[in-house]
């Protein structure tokens, strides 16, 4: 996953002595990140190179260590699957039950329960929730190679870490080490590389694994190396995984949800699952959590003034989240499909949101944060 500007709210949130370990859950834990890292992006046919884009700190993050170094402290309790959410008379709890049978109650119930989320279905109904599909998809694959080529996969030119590369012919490859953690030994080395490619939205893929694996194989012949090797030497019968690409954008009238006076809403990406081609999913995420953060700390201090107080306290301090969430999380939403689509469309490249506001927040959504906290900083006083 990458961090970037994601990485302000999410040193509100984890105390310094867990953050300190930051650079441990890099995909390659012995390369610091440098203000100066950029995305190369390349050109798919030739290998000249489009533009660096850029960021601020760009962390390339492995998913199990970077959740690894968040969970320190933290009570998890593994092995839950919500199927329903009930809300007490008095307004003022919320109790989310389990597959198990098993229930849990409190003041407000957060859902982060992915891009298929059961609760966003609970709020919204089961056709209002689904994601929507574009008219792309990709086949994400995880290989590991003879030391010889490792080396060259991560040989300059080519960037060690990741690098984009769409192609004039409508689709575009990635590549990025996955797992770099054994310095030595550039056979234990793991990377992680797909092409997407346009794939009309209503129709229904029925490639067996390895027909999807050749059918990534016939594409990155079209391109230059590292793409065209890392590719050919992919074994023909490992398992890879095939998806559409989907989307799902909370600012929609359609989407809109009741928070029962501010006792349950949506975070992540069961908020807004978006395409994955700018790179923004964690860190709207992180942006999320920080901004539901300071709406609990707005309410939770007035459970001393009473339950009305604090009734009507929290749904204040809820409703306020969830328009910021919703402003800057859709627009980003929004942004990511045009940026899937140019990425596929040669004509339109110089024009997507990578090239024209690299991985940057847009200057609407820091207004939208901006507006959202003075809102409720006047709620609080």
């Amino acid at each position: 996953m990458g961090l970037h500007w994601g990485l302000n709210p999410l040193r509100y949130l984890v105390p310094e002595d867990i953050l300190s370990h930051i650079e441990s859950t890099q995909v390659d834990p012995h390369v610091p990140t440098s203000d100066n890292d950029r995305l190369p992006m390349i050109n798919g046919q030739t290998g000249d190179m489009i533009i660096e884009i850029k960021s601020s700190k760009f962390y390339r993050l492995r998913r199990d260590k970077f959740r690894r170094m968040l969970m320190g402290g933290i009570d998890i309790r593994w092995g839950k699957k919500i199927t329903n959410v009930s809300y007490s008379d008095d307004k003022l709890t919320v109790t989310a039950k389990f597959e198990d049978g098993t229930s849990d109650t409190g003041s407000i119930l957060v859902a982060t329960d992915g891009p298929h989320s059961k609760v966003r279905t609970l709020l919204v109904g089961e056709e209002a929730a689904k994601v929507t599909p574009i008219d792309f998809a990709s086949t994400m694959c995880f290989t590991q190679h003879t030391r010889e080529h490792a080396l060259y996969l991560r040989a300059k030119p080519h960037n060690p870490l990741y690098q984009v590369a769409p192609h004039p012919e409508g689709c575009c490859a990635w590549l990025s080490l996955h797992d770099g953690d054994d310095k030595e030994h550039p056979e234990n080395w793991t990377f992680f590389h797909y092409i997407s490619f346009p794939e009309p939205r209503e129709e229904i893929n029925t490639r067996s694994n390895r027909e999807h694996i050749a059918h990534q194989k016939a594409m990155a012949r079209k391109f230059v190396d590292p793409w065209r090797s890392v590719f050919e030497w992919m074994p023909d019968d490992m398992d890879v995984w095939y998806s559409k690409l989907r989307n799902w954008d909370p600012s929609l009238p359609e989407h809109a949800w009741d928070n029962r006076a501010g006792r349950v809403t949506l975070a992540g990406d069961a908020a807004h699952p978006m395409t994955f081609q700018r790179g923004q999913g964690l860190n709207h995420a992180l942006q999320d959590s920080f901004t539901v953060c300071k709406a609990i700390e707005e309410f939770w201090g007035s459970r001393d003034e009473g339950e009305a107080a604090l009734i009507q306290k929290r749904t204040d301090a809820l409703a306020s989240y969830e328009a910021e969430m919703k402003a800057r999380a859709g627009e980003e939403v929004r942004l990511s499909g045009e940026n899937s689509l140019a990425m596929h469309d040669w004509s339109l490249l110089s024009k997507s949101p990578s090239l024209t506001k690299g991985m940057i927040l847009s200057r609407t959504c820091i207004r939208c944060a901006a507006l959202s906290f003075r809102a409720k900083k006047a709620v609080a006083y």
